[in-house]
């Protein structure tokens, strides 16, 4: 009777992964999510956009202020109206033009190229954040999928448990409460079961919502995972995180714009020009008039340069904070570099024990609790636990499985680059 337990046993672990598969569909391949998400993500979209539209500021900021073109009526007698024209005794022609000082325009094109870079940046970043997003969801459901297979083998196992114990019960050489137990054993799976497919839905629609996809669209089945990445070290990863990490790069542009802001501000001290040139049509004689006329600003009467001062003000104390948010993620960006290496190295070595030595430890168990059970040296309930161990084993193993591959995009997060590229750029 044990031989077919365990006959029984290897064939269940054969066929209920692949009958899982078959229900599941298709397979899932990562880099094609990765690339719908790229392309489809709406928040990807609307960063974008906004990237677009901060580059478009360039041109604005430095084109000079339109020209003005106007006409005046001088001496026109009320009782012409409404023609201006009629019995005037003066019309003047003119045309206005705003000359900021040299080095203001260059000044805030500084700034907007800067802030178009800082956003750009940030663009990148919100990329990053997607696909460790998009990557968790993906293996969250690959854990998800692993354990509802393991509850179905579990199942399967526990009803043939429950009419082995029935028929050594009916011989004489089993024990009633064995039967209870495989049967309560059993309702628990079943439970267990129907919970699993509620955590599927909900990982799936997770999923779906990075993709912009229907929340209740199906998602195919995630392969089995083999993933091994070099065992980096801080120093290698430390210069890497510092040059490529998205939000370094934006908070650098970001103290740039600001130093523009600063050296704008200093330029406002200087005068802007403002050059009329004006045709004077004189009605009642034969003689018309040019004129010109030339202002300019006086920023520093004294009513008026407290404006200037606080800006300037203003806009050094701008330039330190954004130098001290910067050495912040900087503090922040090499933490969570030396915490991700932690993390995938802790996971791959749990990866590794599971494989290599505890599930092959608890089949051994398994086996020899099965030779005990056939000597009448062990009881039922020892063989439910024993196999229940290997389960818990296999379980652990991809959850440990799942955590390592989602530390890693984690890592990737915090270098801010890919693992692939992270290889290909350590020295």
């Amino acid at each position: 009777m044990l031989q077919i337990i365990v006959r029984y046993a290897t064939a269940v672990a054969l066929v209920v992964p692949s009958l899982a598969r078959a229900q599941e569909g298709k397979l899932l391949n990562l880099a094609l999510l990765i690339s719908e998400a790229l392309q489809n993500n709406p928040q990807l979209r609307a960063a974008r956009n906004q990237t677009a539209a901060a580059r478009t500021r360039v041109n604005q900021v430095t084109s000079w202020d339109a020209p003005q073109v106007g006409v005046e009526f001088f001496q026109t007698p009320v009782q012409s109206f409404p023609n201006p024209l009629k019995d005037g005794m003066e019309t003047d022609y003119f045309v206005q033009q705003m000359f900021p000082f040299p080095g203001k325009l260059s000044a805030m094109g500084r700034m907007a190229e800067n802030n178009a870079q800082m956003v750009d940046q940030g663009y990148k970043a919100l990329e990053r954040k997607v696909l460790r997003d998009l990557k968790s969801a993906y293996y969250e459901l690959y854990l998800v999928q692993r354990k509802i297979q393991i509850n179905a083998e579990n199942q399967e196992l526990m009803r043939r448990f429950v009419d082995i114990a029935s028929k050594q019960y009916e011989v004489g050489m089993g024990k009633q409460q064995d039967i209870l137990r495989a049967q309560t054993e059993l309702s628990t799976l079943v439970n267990e079961g129907l919970n699993l497919q509620k955590e599927k839905q909900v990982v799936g629609s997770m999923l779906n919502t990075i993709l912009s996809r229907s929340p209740i669209e199906p998602l195919g089945y995630v392969a089995d995972i083999e993933a091994d990445i070099p065992r980096w070290t801080f120093e290698q990863l430390r210069p890497l995180a510092l040059e490529y990490r998205a939000e370094l790069k934006a908070m650098g542009f970001g103290i740039d714009m600001n130093k523009a802001d600063l050296a704008l501000s200093k330029r406002e001290y200087f005068p802007d020009v403002m050059a009329r040139v004006m045709y004077k049509d004189m009605a009642m004689t034969g003689n018309d008039f040019w004129s010109v006329m030339i202002g300019v600003s006086i920023p520093l009467a004294p009513w008026s340069s407290g404006q200037y001062t606080s800006k300037v003000e203003e806009s050094e104390l701008n330039v330190q904070k954004a130098e001290d948010e910067y050495a912040s993620m900087r503090n922040m960006t090499l933490f969570e570099v030396q915490d991700g290496l932690v993390k995938v190295q802790t996971n791959q070595n749990l990866v590794m024990l599971y494989k290599n030595t505890v599930i092959p430890q608890a089949e051994q168990t398994l086996q020899s609790t099965i030779a005990s059970y056939q000597t009448g040296k062990t009881e039922f309930l020892m063989l439910i636990d024993a196999y229940r161990m290997v389960l818990m084993s296999k379980l652990d193993y991809y959850m440990s499985v799942m955590s390592y591959m989602a530390s890693q995009a984690a890592l990737e997060q915090a270098v801010g680059m890919s693992i692939d590229d992270i290889a290909a750029n350590v020295r």
